[in-house]
């Protein structure tokens, strides 16, 4: 409860300084920005005090304390008489009814796709979360549990995380107050649904001043994709097979079927829901480019300022959407700037932004980003991203199907307004083909999706325009119809399979020994596990593992092989135990299916020669280090 009260105090604090700021916007768009200013606030204003006294309760209260005297600081700078009262356009109405129900639709699969306690007492995901939720997990239990700042991989301890940790350690701090996992999880990411979605709207309509097609870009947006449901239709007379399987095989979707090179993903299946930093990142990158829209194209200057500030924050909270921001915004200075008359004081508005930007994110990426990725699987030249055999225009058009047809008669009909505004997200496109900046290609739609978002706001303002031109034609409505079935079709049927789809994260055995780690051993204890992906000692407990799974280690640059090859030497041979478990520093072993599989072994010589602390099924959990034994012995004599 008092989690969730924090969480609560910070957003109510944001929604107050919104109102001050933007009293000019509407009431539905201060709320919005008021939102993710109460977010961003939990998120950051905890880090400069978790830096001197760890990730602890205290950092979190004198956090609460800077919201309420930053509120105190903008309630004397703007005036409240600066507010406007509501006056309703009708935007408000349209953006309720297409947004409220995709809201709902990702709020249900959220509720059942983050470890989802079954009757049988084990945890289920959906098909999308089966692979990177462990991670987030085991990044959220760790930093509340171990209080380290800033926070180490507990799948790798000793090494400084420097994946986009911020999103994560937002639930992080509601499960430091006693909030449960699973609502620690799912309460933050509502909220960061709930904006994304508005928030994608409220740019739309603030780029074309119409909301019917802001309505109409954002329905094609998140239920986006191409024609792959093609594949799934040969037959289907005959065979009915062949369609169904969307429903029930792993990974057979009309936006993800790697076999006809299919990996236009769908954004709620495939990003938001699995993807906690890319729901983060997208949030607040919808915001920064808001702001710069405005700044650029309004009358209102300190929106520099303001993009630079939110554009500055973000590399912590997703490193793809800060680079995609800075594209956009290096597009659109020069752009713009061979349109100005004053070209001084427009360079001088534009050091607003990059000042800002620049003082908050270069020591977030010196720090954090930039070791990470100086191996030679990041950053490195790479043309046509994911596609593997098929033609490049055939690759892109059957992937994102009609919105990319539509998109070359859309610039040709494009004004220059339209295409200043849309040079960003061209340039966007044009390094994501040639540029790969990690070492999975498949992360590269993580800034292709940015230049969709202003791809299907061009060709969704094209497609009305169309529309209006059609006065007279009875049928004209069939248009946008058609337009939209085609566009969302694909996306629709990987929705269905992703509501239907429910698998066993963690056994009910692995949830009992996870209790247990909890209660009965020190949050810094020292593990050896298997490398299975969905490891209960580090996604539900925050305690160290040696080595975790190379499925996250590799693609985030950590050099893992040498313990790897540790612990299963640990495993596999006695004496070489008895020295790398001192060497290591090795408090527990952990043996349960996983090791007997991996490492083709009984725990015999941990039966034999260390006390068992917890056993449950085929679970057993092994003290070996000293202050393990000490503490099981002492509980065993209370």
């Amino acid at each position: 409860m008092y989690g969730i009260l924090l969480l609560l105090a910070f957003l109510v604090l944001g929604l107050a300084i919104s109102n001050r700021v933007f009293g000019e916007r509407p009431i539905y768009v201060r709320a919005w920005v008021g939102l993710l200013v109460g977010l961003l606030g939990l998120m950051w204003l905890v880090v400069p005090f978790s830096l001197f006294i760890g990730f602890t309760k205290t950092s979190h209260l004198l956090a609460l304390l800077a919201m309420v005297i930053l509120y105190l600081i903008i309630r004397k700078l703007y005036a409240k008489e600066g507010c406007l009262k509501y006056q309703s356009d009708g935007s408000d109405v349209v953006m309720a009814a297409v947004t409220l129900p995709i809201f709902l639709l990702i709020a249900y699969l959220l509720n059942t796709h983050i470890i989802a306690p079954g009757n049988d007492g084990g945890l289920y995901v959906g098909q999308s979360t089966y692979g990177d939720l462990s991670l987030h997990l085991g990044i959220i239990t760790s930093i509340a549990e171990q209080g380290i700042f800033p926070p180490e991989y507990s799948i790798f301890p000793g090494k400084i995380l420097s994946y986009p940790f911020l999103a994560d350690s937002l639930s992080s701090s509601l499960y430091l107050f006693g909030t449960p996992l699973r609502l620690a999880v799912l309460i933050p990411s509502f909220v960061m649904a709930l904006t994304l979605v508005s928030g994608f709207f409220i740019l739309a309509n603030e780029i074309l001043k119409n909301k019917f097609a802001s309505a109409f870009s954002t329905l094609i947006f998140f239920f986006n994709g191409g024609f792959g449901f093609i594949y799934f239709m040969d037959g289907l007379a005959k065979d009915p097979s062949n369609f169904t399987r969307i429903f029930s095989a792993w990974y057979n979707t009309p936006t993800n079927y790697n076999e006809h090179f299919i990996r236009w993903s769908n954004v709620i299946c495939d990003m938001i829901i699995p993807q906690r930093t890319s729901l983060a990142g997208w949030t607040f990158i919808i915001l920064a480019i808001w702001l710069l829209y405005n700044a650029v194209n309004g009358e209102n200057k300190r929106y520099f300022a303001y993009a630079g500030i939110v554009s500055g924050l973000m590399p912590m909270v997703h490193t793809h959407s800060f680079l995609a921001m800075g594209i956009i915004s290096a597009a659109w200075f020069a752009v713009y700037f061979f349109q100005q008359q004053n070209k001084k004081e427009y360079i001088l508005n534009w050091l607003d932004f990059g000042i800002p930007a620049l003082l908050l994110s270069l020591p977030q990426l010196f720090y954090w980003t930039f070791p990470q990725s100086t191996g030679g699987d990041f950053v490195k030249l790479h043309f046509d991203w994911a596609n593997e055999g098929d033609i490049w225009s055939w690759f892109w058009i059957k992937n994102v199907g009609l919105v990319f047809i539509l998109l070359f008669p859309a610039l040709l009909a494009a004004r220059r307004k339209e295409l200043s505004v849309y040079s960003g997200a061209l340039l966007i496109f044009i390094i994501a083909e040639f540029v790969l900046f990690q070492p999975n290609t498949y992360d590269n739609n993580k800034l292709f999706y940015i230049w969709y978002i202003f791809t299907v706001i061009l060709v969704s303002d094209f497609l009305w325009k169309v529309y209006k031109s059609m006065e007279g034609i009875r049928a004209k409505w069939s248009i946008l119809v058609i337009a939209l079935i085609f566009c969302t079709f694909s996306g629709a049927l990987t929705v269905g399979r992703e509501v239907k789809s429910s698998y066993m994260l963690f056994g009910p055995n692995e949830v009992e020994a996870a209790k247990f780690i909890k209660s009965n051993t020190p949050k810094d204890a020292m593990f050896i596990t298997s490398d299975n992906h969905n490891n209960a000692v580090s996604s539900l407990t925050g305690r160290n593992v040696l080595s975790g799974t190379p499925i996250f280690l590799h693609f985030h640059g950590v050099g893992y092989q040498e313990r790897a090859q540790d612990v299963e030497a640990m495993y596999k041979n006695p004496e070489s135990f008895k020295t790398l478990s001192v060497k290591h520093n090795i408090d527990y072993v952990y043996f349960s299916s996983y090791e007997k599989g991996k490492f083709n072994i009984e725990p015999s010589f941990f039966l034999s020669n260390y006390p068992v602390v917890f056993q449950n099924g085929d679970i057993f959990i092994f003290a070996v280090s000293e202050r393990a034994k000490n503490l099981y012995q002492s509980k065993t004599l209370k």
